[in-house]
């Protein structure tokens, strides 16, 4: 498979699959706890072969942080250019954002992107958070969607950057206490989660109405 502009880090090739297990290995031993020795192991490739796709250790994870976001942020794209409404739109994207962190093999490159961000070069750095901008401007406008915003803020509600890292935070936390055997299904829970959110949204709006027409 030819390896593709959108951050499809599943390329049929030597570099995707090093970036593929060292993914693996950065979520479950550490980025500082791994060598390239583990890596050139799980790939099955002879010890300093990964220096024909990699000039180090911190260029591959560098690789995994960016591949990841551009593979995440590429997913939010798809669903904005669906046009759908804003209430289903949020649902889509919470159902996506927790396959991507509970997904294999995303949730390895997902995971390594939001713990090992201090070892990242200030390139890389400087990268992934452009991408993660953009992935947020997706986010803000489904929320925008739902509850009209004044002056940067939805009317009646908090900040629409507030409502998103807020989101964020509690998805991203799922990483320490889902579990596929024992929690509701991926679809089910993104189900859940936006219902949590959806009525207060709902009133906002409603309260929105009901101040223009007393004016």
């Amino acid at each position: 498979m030819k390896k593709k502009s959108n951050g499809q880090y599943l390329e049929n090739s030597r570099r995707g699959e090093i970036l593929v297990a060292a993914a693996a290995l950065f979520r479950a031993k550490g980025y500082e706890a791994s060598t390239i020795r583990d890596i050139t192991t799980a790939v099955g490739i002879a010890s300093g072969s990964t220096f024909c796709h990699f000039r180090s250790k911190r260029e591959i994870l560098d690789a995994v942080a960016i591949e990841g976001m551009r593979h995440v942020l590429a997913g939010a794209e798809t669903v904005a250019g669906r046009q759908l409404p804003p209430e289903t739109c949020l649902k889509v994207l919470i159902r996506q954002h927790i396959g991507f962190l509970h997904d294999p093999p995303s949730r390895d490159f997902v995971t390594v992107l939001l713990y090992e961000t201090r070892a990242l070069s200030a390139g890389a750095k400087k990268e992934v958070m452009r991408l993660m901008a953009l992935y947020e401007d997706v986010w803000k406008a489904c929320l925008q969607g739902l509850v009209p915003v004044s002056n940067g803020r939805l009317r009646g509600a908090v900040s629409d950057s507030l409502l998103h890292r807020l989101l964020f935070g509690a998805l991203n936390w799922s990483v320490h206490w889902y579990s596929p055997d024992d929690d509701l299904p991926p679809e089910v829970l993104a189900e859940a989660l936006a219902e949590l959110v959806l009525p207060a949204m709902r009133g906002s709006a409603e309260s929105d109405v009901i101040g223009r027409s007393a004016t």
